[in-house]
């Protein structure tokens, strides 16, 4: 232990881990001594019971407060690991948030919530029959089975807190809650939001910490997205977008996007660990110039 806080993040299994190393580890790395963090990556499950190999490893986030190798930090970030920091832009994380609270960003008003209800209303039409309807923050919760009270979500992917002040609270929601279903339940991010909201734990952050690249693509690169969600991303849209452009590669257009939505983030999450979208990120853009189009020779 070097410093007085840590970033962590939970990468369990080969495919995680490998993509963690090879994506993000340099890059937090540099984040992490520019503002003085201690980086651990765990790499094995805190609980293996049965009822936690049932359901996703994100929720043993829960956990991190309680272990051995955090009690004497005073403030913990977590950062999911489908995530990039963009280095030149981003500011000390836990400077934002006093040491009581847990630093989160708000899901339902990222970037704004006029912009946020754009991004659900396109999430439902691309989605269709396969969408949880999830109109408000008071749906998202009482579609769980959560009592609605709040009008906002803590978006979990990036949290702040204390292993003094947080222990009891992020235990009691990994104790008394259940996964409900796959991904489209967003695993512990509703209860672990709503039991953080019902304390008054939380304090919100700039929207930037969190920018979760495919809302971002709903909101500004419609003509990214594939018309078809189960197909890959080129099968649809690569040719025409070739056709429209003058001949330049869906590759080279997508590029473009995925940096400039990088250099308008602190910290922009992947949402799934892609390595072939994180691979398209050029970590050394500093500016909006530096993402222009350009044909890859």
């Amino acid at each position: 232990m070097k410093h007085s806080k840590a970033i962590v993040t939970m990468a369990v299994g080969d495919r995680y881990l490998h993509a963690w190393k090879e994506s993000c580890e340099a890059n937090w790395n540099e984040y992490a001594n520019r503002h003085g963090y201690d980086l651990i990556c765990i790499d094995q499950p805190l609980d293996n019971s049965v009822r936690a190999s049932r359901r996703s490893p994100s929720w043993q986030k829960c956990l991190i407060p309680g272990q051995e190798f955090v009690k004497n930090y005073n403030q913990v970030v977590w950062i999911d690991s489908d995530i990039l920091i963009n280095i030149a832009a981003a500011p000390c994380i836990c400077a934002m948030v006093p040491v009581d609270k847990v630093g989160a960003v708000n899901q339902w008003a990222a970037p704004s919530v006029g912009e946020y209800a754009q991004i659900l209303e396109r999430l439902q039409e691309y989605w269709g029959d396969r969408a949880i309807p999830n109109a408000t923050a008071k749906q998202y919760y009482a579609n769980y089975g959560l009592a609605v009270e709040f009008d906002d979500v803590v978006q979990c992917g990036v949290l702040v807190f204390s292993p003094r002040y947080h222990r009891e609270l992020f235990e009691t929601t990994y104790r008394d809650h259940e996964e409900k279903g796959g991904a489209e339940w967003n695993y512990e991010m509703r209860p672990l939001s709503y039991e953080l909201l019902r304390a008054k734990a939380v304090s919100w952050i700039d929207p930037r910490f969190n920018v979760t690249l495919f809302d971002q693509i709903c909101l500004h690169y419609p003509f990214l997205i594939n018309e078809e969600p189960q197909l890959p991303y080129v099968a649809r849209i690569g040719r025409k977008l070739a056709r429209h452009l003058g001949g330049l590669r869906y590759s080279d257009v997508r590029r473009s996007c995925l940096n400039a939505t990088m250099t308008n983030s602190y910290f922009l999450h992947f949402g799934g660990g892609s390595l072939v979208e994180m691979k398209l990120i050029d970590l050394g853009a500093r500016s909006w110039r530096q993402c222009m189009l350009q044909r890859q020779q």
